[in-house]
């Protein structure tokens, strides 16, 4: 996986209490059939979606969650 996934799922560690093992063997336990890598993925993007709920989102235009993800996910040079 990407280092910002891996940082990612560090943070989520770090705020539930939890172990990297704890998490990914819960996520592997739950994952079906599906790939272990994306089911991370999805877990973590599931994660922050709760978290934010509606906090952070504009009315009119962009809001600053979007630049911020913008700008993580593809820098410009």
């Amino acid at each position: 996986m990407e280092p910002y996934i891996w940082d990612s799922l560090k943070e989520i560690c770090e705020r539930e209490q939890m172990t990297l093992n704890e998490i990914c063997t819960q996520i592997d336990e739950r994952r079906g059939e599906a790939n272990l890598t994306a089911s991370i993925r999805v877990f973590i993007v599931s994660y922050y979606r709760t978290a934010i709920g509606q906090r952070g989102f504009s009315e009119d235009g962009q809001s600053p969650l979007l630049r911020r993800a913008m700008d993580d996910a593809v820098p410009l040079e």
